[in-house]
């Protein structure tokens, strides 16, 4: 500013002495001198008032200039960012409380991603503050600037929202149980099944992204429960044998239902134990041969009938070659006798039969030492081997 005031006054100084410096002539030079001067006079005097306007106008902003919807007019550079920024900016720092199953925590709307650049909008409201030279904005600002509206809202950053949506992903998560048989008491106990828990990532973070843009305070993020996929209703209906004490026990929706006794393998074939499965249900079925030492003359196959080692009806289990059946040889019932299948009275059979369903768990427990039969009969036919022996 003092270069162009000093810069001012050099040039009417100039034309001052260059006036009184010139020969005298008659009265009309005079005055055409003495009106130049007083040109010059004016012209330094204006351009001296110009600039000195323009230097205290140039870095304020119009009265009529608005940003954002927030009246800065005649404020200076800092002063319309700190207007700006309390209005517009200040929200964007309160805090939000975010919340889901198994998580909370606090955050703002900037930290989320809604920004706001206050700076930029005010140096776009002044940046017309320059245009044109000196006399230009000081006439321009002397006889009113037209109006400035600067428009300027917030916007969203992707990707800041992030970690958080992330941190409750983790503190959400729960694995759903599967449902399962516990037999540490020897007996059969249905663990049910749990569902889990998990963050709705997508819908988490639409639901986020919303709220944090219309202002909310307070923030559900959405959960989904997983269900397991193994659940209660695999054990609506569960068959538990237990060798050496030779009963089997039906267990109904987590009851038992029924008891019966039964014989199990001889020790030198036991039934094996571990946790199977009903495969399929027979009806009238077929003896065939184990290729045992006892069996080595006996025929391939025994079909159906009165006679057949297998009875009526026969369940069918993932063991390898092992049934629950009917057995003509009532007299080994309660003890160990057979060659690993399990043997029932035909009446206890075909009402264990019409309660269980294919695909039935079957828990087989030693629960105790074998028990050998008192006596063994003899037998006289093929038929009658197959049914002590099987």
């Amino acid at each position: 500013m003092a270069t162009r005031q000093a810069a001012g006054a050099g040039a009417f100084a100039f034309l001052r002495t260059r006036l009184i410096s010139r020969p005298r002539f008659g009265r009309g030079p005079r005055v055409v001198a003495a009106v130049v001067l007083v040109l010059a006079m004016l012209f330094g005097a204006a351009s001296a008032w110009a600039i000195n306007y323009d230097n205290r106008t140039i870095d304020v902003l119009p009265h009529n200039t608005v940003i954002g919807g927030v009246n800065v007019g005649g404020l200076r550079f800092q002063a319309a960012v700190d207007k700006v920024r309390a209005q517009l900016e200040a929200p964007l720092h309160q805090p939000i409380h975010v919340e889901a199953e198994g998580f909370s925590a606090d955050t703002t709307a900037w930290d989320m991603g809604l920004h706001i650049d206050v700076a930029s909008a005010v140096r776009k409201a002044m940046a017309p503050n320059h245009d044109g030279n000196v006399y230009e904005r000081a006439w321009r600002r002397f006889r009113g600037e037209r109006p400035r509206t600067i428009a300027l809202k917030p916007d969203w950053q992707a990707g800041l929202s992030t970690p958080l949506l992330d941190q409750a992903k983790k503190a959400v998560a729960v694995s759903p149980q599967n449902a399962r048989l516990d037999t540490s008491t020897g007996f059969v106990r249905v663990i049910a099944d749990r569902e889990g828990r998990a963050l709705d990532t997508d819908r988490a973070k639409t639901l986020l992204t919303e709220g944090v843009q219309r202002g909310d305070k307070q923030i559900q993020l959405p959960v989904v429960h997983p269900k397991a996929a193994v659940t209660s209703d695999a054990f609506a209906t569960v068959i538990l044998v237990r060798t050496g004490e030779n009963k089997l026990y039906l267990y109904k929706n987590g009851s038992l239902a029924r008891t019966y006794d039964v014989a199990t393998g001889r020790p030198e074939f036991p039934t094996p134990t571990g946790q199977f499965k009903v495969v399929n249900k027979q009806t009238n079925p077929t003896w065939r041969n184990p290729h045992s030492s006892w069996s080595a003359n006996m025929p391939e196959t025994i079909g159906p009938g009165p006679t057949n080692p297998l009875g009526t009806h026969a369940l069918a289990l993932s063991a390898s070659g092992i049934l629950i059946h009917e057995t003509p040889d009532v007299g080994s019932i309660g003890t160990n006798a057979s060659h690993g299948c399990i043997r029932m009275r035909g009446g206890d059979e075909l009402d264990l039969f019409n309660q269980v369903p294919t695909g039935t768990p079957v828990v087989i427990l030693n629960a105790g030492a074998p028990k050998a039969r008192s006596s063994t009969p003899n037998p006289t036919s093929a038929d009658q081997n197959a049914a002590v022996n099987y």
